[in-house]
């Protein structure tokens, strides 16, 4: 009975296969022309609980940030070796998040809890922040506003407008797309997972401005801190969720759940220090699903997990309401029947930017032509092809321990002037990062 399952499934597939690739495929980009980048990065400062190193040519810097210490040390060393990065987001941050959120709200009114839209109407931004901050501060563990108020005070901002910026991703909803490739779908056999994050890029977005890459050496709980093994993030400057990251153990990716009709909450953990507790603390899928089911959950999102124990990865439906998770022959979103512009593909796992479910053939089938030989430039040709990952993609190699970034303009006048032209990540150069440098010290 389990061969004839297999074979009836391989029978699906090929035909779901030959259905896409005889249609007319709609990829909106080509490939990435740039070679990766694979320079070592250059120590530019210390103290005594951080280093700030920077990577990449001189037109395409990012930040690399190692933190060691208690949450409390290492947000002081964030504060202060991205003293001035800090202050130049969150000082352009409130006038850029309010325009959004008010458009977002004059579209999608009906996903928000009526009080969060009448507090956006009555009281702004500011106000929804902080009854965020409010409903979401007894299901945070206390770490993550240690590590805020080491932000503040490194960083001399004030520890209200740290943790507003911090409530940001509950109100916002991002696009994203995401893969997971692994065993027979790969070159290598290992586990490679695509992450690639849009977020209304536009010149006049502070995210943009100061790409970091985080890597975390949390202290041990014996010597006073929250424990939990070394991990890296990509983000922005004085930003401790994770949207991005990967350790040795598992990484992970996020997609907002734009079809969701259920019911949601803004009394638990913030999704975003959910997806960090999974990086810092757990080492399989199992363990990371098993912090999910178990969390006091609020918005609805898509969350990737990949594991390094297993080599695989598993896409879940994360709401308030209830978690469902999907491999590769599991009937995508919703456990409803596959559509044909999402057909199942072996050992490949994959989510495009667009609301689910998605009727665009691009990314299915730049997947199945690349079908076991996909690797890193596979990956960054899906995301270029599919023109998804504006402020910024990162790709994870499990088997080789590497990350490789790429993020949209970062450089030039703020504000910038009329005619300033802005560059989206999946179309600029990819930077090579070897944690095996970082993790292991």
């Amino acid at each position: 009975m389990k061969i004839l399952n297999k074979l009836i499934f391989l029978i699906i597939q090929c035909i779901l296969i030959i259905s896409v690739t005889n249609a007319q495929v709609d990829c909106d980009g080509t490939d990435n022309p740039y070679p990766i980048y694979n320079e070592l990065p250059v120590l530019v400062n210390q103290t005594a609980n951080g280093k700030l190193y920077k990577i990449g040519p001189p037109d395409n810097l990012i930040n690399i940030i190692e933190l060691y210490g208690t949450p409390y040390q290492r947000g002081l060393a964030q504060g202060q070796l991205l003293k001035s990065e800090i202050n130049d987001i969150f000082g352009n941050f409130f006038g850029y998040i309010t325009v959004m959120v008010n458009e977002l709200v004059t579209k999608y009114a009906d996903y928000l809890p009526k009080f969060l839209v009448d507090a956006l109407e009555e009281g702004g931004v500011g106000l929804a922040l902080d009854i965020t901050a409010d409903l979401t501060k007894k299901y945070t563990p206390k770490a993550f506003f240690e590590e805020m108020q080491g932000i503040a005070d490194g960083s001399g901002i004030e520890y209200k407008t740290i943790l507003r910026l911090h409530m940001f991703p509950e109100l916002i909803k991002a696009a994203c797309s995401m893969v997971g490739a692994y065993n027979s779908a790969t070159l290598n056999k290992g586990l490679l997972q695509l992450r690639a994050l849009d977020f209304g890029f536009d010149p006049m977005n502070p995210l943009r401005l100061h790409p970091t890459v985080m890597i975390y050496h949390p202290e041990s709980v014996a010597n006073g801190g929250d424990g939990g093994h070394e991990f890296a993030t990509l983000s922005w400057a004085g930003f401790l969720g994770t949207l991005t990251g990967y350790s040795q153990h598992v990484g992970i990716c996020e997609k907002y759940w734009y079809g969701y009709n259920g019911t949601s909450s803004r009394e638990g953990i913030p999704f975003h220090f959910l997806l960090r507790e999974i990086i810092q603390f757990d080492e399989s899928i199992d363990e990371a699903l098993n912090r999910i089911i178990n969390a006091d959950r609020t918005c609805s999102v898509f969350m990737g997990l990949g594991s390094n124990q297993t080599n695989t990865f598993k896409a879940v439906e994360y709401s308030y309401e209830y978690v469902r998770v999907f491999d590769d022959q599991t009937p995508f979103p919703s456990y409803v029947p596959t559509p044909s512009a999402h057909p199942a593909i072996q050992d490949v796992v994959y989510i495009d930017k667009f609301v689910q479910p998605s009727n665009h053939q691009c990314l299915a089938s730049v997947l199945q032509k690349s079908l076991g030989s996909i690797d890193v430039t596979s990956l960054i040709n899906a995301a270029a092809q599919l023109q998804t990952g504006d402020i910024h993609i990162g790709i994870y190699d499990y088997q080789e321990n590497q990350m490789y970034v790429s993020v949209g303009t970062q450089s030039g006048p703020y504000p910038p002037p009329s005619n300033f032209t802005i560059i989206p990540a999946y179309a600029r150069q990819f930077i090579q990062i070897d944690l095996n440098s970082f993790f292991n010290q």
